[in-house]
């Protein structure tokens, strides 16, 4: 994290099932018109694939919103409660 030209670590979230882990990462406060980001990412037996990106109060939307990994470039999208068990889907075999 960037905070004041300063950088510190901060653990992750996890949820774990089986041999799979989704892994909740902050990566930056205040920063491109975004009060805060977290990547998402999928674990199994070491190998990492993105799931997406969450945005907390951007420019756009005083929600959380986020952006799935395999859309470069799109739209956000609100974060609810639906939105969020999507997301984690791929914990589940």
């Amino acid at each position: 994290m960037l905070i004041s030209n300063t950088a510190f670590t901060v653990p992750c979230f996890e949820l774990h099932y089986e041999n799979r882990v989704v892994k909740f990462t902050p990566a930056f406060l205040y920063g491109q018109g975004v009060t805060g980001c977290v990547d998402v990412t999928l674990v199994i037996t070491g190998e990492v694939r993105a799931l997406c990106r969450l945005f907390m109060r951007t420019a756009e939307s005083q929600y959380w919103t986020y952006t799935p990994a395999n859309l470069t470039c799109g739209q956000r999208q609100t974060l609810d409660e639906e939105a969020f068990f999507t997301v984690i889907a791929p914990l589940l075999p």
